[in-house]
């Protein structure tokens, strides 16, 4: 990977206005990682994007490996679990204490209606005054939701990835949520996507059932039914790391934090420390 070719994916991928001084950034990390010898599809995979949604996601994944790596966590890329089932998992690394740990990752940007909002009001006034209340909040943390639902299977609940039923493997999802509600998205809304309304105090619920929230016998038959729809991914998904991008206006030279949240179904506090304690000194803790 050199200067010339990764302006040119990033030329390509529709990428306009001011981004020139960030690709030096980028371009260190890309050669760290091929440095490593184990990232060549990804290399492929940013020099042949040819839109902003594939680079985009390439960016995020080559700096989550590039935050790993740089503290000596070694990772492997797009491995199978299953090698009879089609799909791969982004990254595999091996704990200290022999705990396998796969990570999917997905990056989310705005809504495109709010995107296109903002854009008018540019052209028009060279402002933008975006606002989102309760009811947008609730359809937008219900959008993760559904963005970490389609990691793990189809609408009609076919299972997509994590298929492995191997004793001793962890499996996470790992989202990026900076662009989100308007790039408010903050530790409750975490809380929100995967525990719920019961885990916020109540100036934060937004009638959010969470993906790792048991339905218990008294709820309502629409929640009966949603909890049965997260069965798999309760079953399968030992937590899910919602990951923010510093500076957030960034387009591809960034660093990311993280806030993680564990499966309190399926995985011990005292393992699920021991990981978060590994994960720490490569994507430390969100604070807002």
């Amino acid at each position: 990977m050199n200067r010339q070719t990764l302006s040119t994916a990033i030329t390509r991928s529709g990428w306009k206005g001011a981004w020139e001084d960030q690709i030096d950034g980028l371009l260190s990390k890309l050669e760290f990682l091929a440095n490593k010898g184990r990232y060549s599809r990804l290399m492929a995979n940013i020099e042949t994007a040819n839109n902003r949604s594939n680079f985009m996601a390439s960016v995020l994944e080559a700096t989550i490996a590039f935050q790993f790596e740089s503290v000596g966590i070694e990772l492997a890329y797009e491995i199978k679990q299953n090698p009879a089932h089609a799909s791969s998992i982004d990254f595999r690394w091996i704990t200290v204490s022999g705990d396998t740990v796969f990570i999917e990752a997905r990056l989310l940007q705005q809504d495109k209606t709010t995107v296109d909002s903002i854009e008018s009001q540019l052209q028009r006034q060279n402002f933008w005054a975006v606002a989102k209340d309760g009811t947008d909040e609730q359809s937008d943390i219900i959008r993760v939701q559904q963005a970490i639902l389609e990691k793990v299977q189809k609408k009609d609940g076919v299972q997509t990835k994590f298929v492995s039923k191997v004793q001793g493997n962890i499996n996470i999802v790992a989202i990026e949520v900076s662009q989100i509600i308007l790039g408010a998205f903050d530790r409750h809304d975490c809380l929100l996507v995967a525990q719920g309304d019961p885990s916020v105090p109540l100036v934060f619920r937004r009638g959010i059932f969470g993906l790792f929230q048991e339905p218990f016998p008294a709820y309502p038959d629409h929640i009966q039914l949603l909890g049965k729809s997260y069965t798999y991914l309760r079953q399968t998904i030992h937590g899910i790391l919602f990951l923010f991008r510093h500076p957030r206006m960034e387009s591809f030279n960034f660093f990311l934090s993280q806030f993680m949240i564990w499966n309190p179904s399926i995985m011990r506090e005292e393992r699920a420390r021991a990981i978060s304690g590994e994960i720490e000194p490569a994507l430390p803790t969100f604070k807002k």
